[in-house]
């Protein structure tokens, strides 16, 4: 039940930042007094940080399997 929980918390707050960053991105394009160039730098950079996180949180998890395997408990 707690594992179930968690997937909702996680589902529900995936989906919060999905529509939190959807609704800036949305106004960053259609922001008139942003220029074309600044737009693209900062849709890059956030889209760097996006990347950069998600390899760290897979790293993190072969890190982890990594280890639960060496212990004998995978």
């Amino acid at each position: 039940m707690l594992r179930i929980g968690y997937a909702f918390i996680l589902t529900a707050g995936g989906l919060l930042a999905g529509y939190v960053a959807y609704a800036l991105i949305r106004l960053l394009v259609i922001s008139p007094a942003i220029g074309p160039v600044f737009k693209g730098v900062i849709l890059l950079g956030a889209l760097g940080l996006i990347l950069t996180l998600v390899g760290l949180i897979l790293e993190r998890r072969k890190e982890k399997d990594d280890v639960d395997r060496d212990d004998g408990n995978g």
